[in-house]
């Protein structure tokens, strides 16, 4: 029976898989930054050291684990390693090499699918470049949102719009297929399989709302195709109609995913990106009612927030940047609406938001550090609303922030 249970985007957290960036970050030369969607290169150094304190503050309040871990762990079955390697091979050039990595130690096989299997020696790839891969390196693999995501007792596994991420679904795909701590009762959309030009699905954009209820993006990184899609497995798998939200996104580097501009928070609050939530030129939002039947109904909504209040779901908005028409947009910039919540009222997301904490304050949320829950000086469960700030300037030039480096698969339901 599944142990998997995600029905709303703030229960109190219980599981969360990270990914703790290592040599696969300091892969890369600048000419290759952007192919591998990386808005600048970063040290390693400075990276592992903010992430380090992400991690050690999580560890504070759930079970955290390593996906490199896990992979290691179910790679240890002869016959699912096997498959693993069969399906990578479609992938990568690896097809001649399946009896090498076979012998391989699983931990040490996981790490080189992470970090990457550099081409073998004699090889005409080798001759003309000996940085070359059999398996690139996975340089977006802290951001462990967008290769999968769960609801309810189900994953998600997601189809990653541009190549070099798709390794990254293969792998927590596999987790969820073979696992024995972290088997899904069944995938909803099987995104390596599905993926095409039109099918293309990112976790960034999926928020979970209720156990039947979904907002979702539609961006550079997720299609309409893809969302309709999953709304409909959705009432099938469940056998019981859903609600979901669609918002077109502009097609910017600033708003690849939703969660890049809207984060739940609290029972009745959400962190947001104003100029694409809230103003004038707001995205448009479009109401898909899936029956498990396979029927759709679509209908326009004012926003949002407006078509979240008509399920019941009524968020007071907290403005990234506090509004301010300079700061809302530097700061959302440094994922300043990316905050994750590990219990209802309770976030941690980048120090360098300054202005968005200062709004969050305004609001009654007490201004912590990691640090301090970290030394066992502060309990979380001392504080109501909370927001548990931790620098991340070096982690933020990669593109994302807190919710993007998480992954919950459990948490208590509200």
């Amino acid at each position: 029976m599944s142990s998997l249970n995600i029905t709303s985007e703030i229960g109190t957290l219980k599981r969360v898989i990270l990914h703790s960036p290592g040599p696969e970050i300091e892969a890369m030369t600048p000419k290759e930054a952007e192919q591998d969607l990386y808005n600048d290169i970063i040290p390693l150094s400075a990276v592992r050291g903010e992430y380090d304190r992400l991690k050690a503050f999580l560890d504070t309040v759930a079970k955290t684990y390593e996906v490199s871990e896990l992979l290691a762990q179910t790679l240890a079955n002869t016959g699912d390693r096997l498959e693993f390697l069969s399906t990578l091979a479609g992938l990568c050039p690896i097809g001649d090499r399946i009896d090498e990595l076979m012998s391989m130690a699983p931990d040490r096989l996981a790490r080189g699918i992470i970090q990457g299997i550099p081409a073998p020696a004699g090889s005409l790839a080798s001759a003309l470049n000996p940085h070359s891969f059999s398996v690139r390196p996975l340089p977006n693999a802290y951001f462990m949102r967008d290769s999968a995501a769960v609801f309810r007792d189900c994953a998600i596994s997601c189809a990653t719009a541009f190549d070099v991420r798709l390794i990254e679904s293969l792998v927590t795909r596999f987790i969820f297929r073979h696992h024995p701590d972290f088997l899904a009762r069944g995938l909803l959309f099987d995104g390596p399989r599905e993926r095409n030009r039109f099918m293309t699905l990112e976790g960034g954009d999926i928020i979970v709302i209720s156990p039947r209820v979904l907002a979702m993006g539609i961006s550079e990184r997720t299609t309409p195709d893809a969302v309709q899609r999953l709304a409909v497995s959705a009432a099938r798998s469940f056998d019981e109609p859903m609600t979901l939200f669609a918002v077109l996104l502009p097609k910017e580097r600033a708003t690849i995913h939703l969660d890049m501009v809207f984060t739940v928070i609290d029972r009745d609050a959400a962190l947001v990106y104003a100029p694409v939530i809230l103003d004038r030129n707001k995205a448009r939002v479009i109401r898909v009612e899936a029956r498990s039947s396979g029927e759709v109904a679509m209908t326009d909504v004012p926003d949002l927030i407006e078509g979240l209040k008509s399920e019941g779901v009524d968020l007071e908005p907290i403005r990234c940047g506090s509004g301010d028409s300079l700061f809302q947009e530097r700061e959302q910039w440094w994922s300043g609406a990316n905050s994750f919540a590990f219990a209802p009222g309770q976030i941690v997301m980048y120090s360098c938001n300054s202005r968005t904490v200062d709004a969050l304050s305004e609001r009654g949320f007490a201004l912590r550090t990691a640090s301090d829950f970290i030394s066992g000086g502060e309990k979380t469960s001392s504080f109501g609303r909370l927001v548990v700030t931790f620098e991340g300037i070096e982690l933020a030039r990669g593109g994302g922030g807190a919710r993007c480096m998480t992954m919950p698969v459990e948490r208590e339901n509200l």
